[in-house]
């Protein structure tokens, strides 16, 4: 007996859900950090050059879930270990003059605030307030795959309108 189509999408798609969460999730190896870096000029050559998006992660020392979000969710080693080889991490704290004209340019308001760009600087994502661990890892393999396709011959807007 064969099987509606849509009921064949859905098990595929909760199967690559579920290889997602279970990959975070599973026993974290030894301690990993995010090589985060701070001048978004040299991460940009380097997203280029590397073909790899741009995770930008916006702080201020001041913020509660900031610190939140960089102890639970961004010192989680897979989820560092994932970070360090499909991105390029950068940190910036809104607090200094440089880093704070950049989050007035991609209005960033609440803080801690999340933003994935394409090496093109397509804007592939973006979140606002603390993420787990698990939601984070799920994010960023979309704007990912988002990524992908825009490489692969489109644009970001119409990509998302399909």
């Amino acid at each position: 007996m064969a099987r509606p189509r849509w009921i064949v999408c859905l098990i595929a798609l909760s199967l690559l859900l579920g290889g997602a969460a279970l990959h975070i999730s599973a026993a974290p190896p030894k301690h990993v950090e995010i090589e985060w870096r701070s001048n978004l000029d040299e991460a940009h050559e380097q997203a280029v050059k590397q073909n790899k998006p741009m995770l930008l992660v916006f702080e201020a020392e001041w913020c509660r879930y900031c610190k939140k979000l960089r102890k639970e969710t961004l010192a989680h080693p897979q989820l560092a270990a994932h970070i360090n080889r499909s991105f390029v991490p950068v940190h910036l704290d809104v607090d200094l003059p440089e880093d704070k004209r950049v989050a007035e340019i991609l209005e960033v308001k609440p803080l801690p605030c999340t933003i994935v760009l394409s090496p093109d600087a397509d804007l592939l994502t973006r979140k606002v307030g603390f993420i787990d661990a698990e939601a984070f890892y799920s994010a960023l393999e979309d704007a990912r795959r988002l990524q992908e396709k825009i490489r692969l011959g489109g644009h970001a807007l119409d990509i998302l309108q399909k």
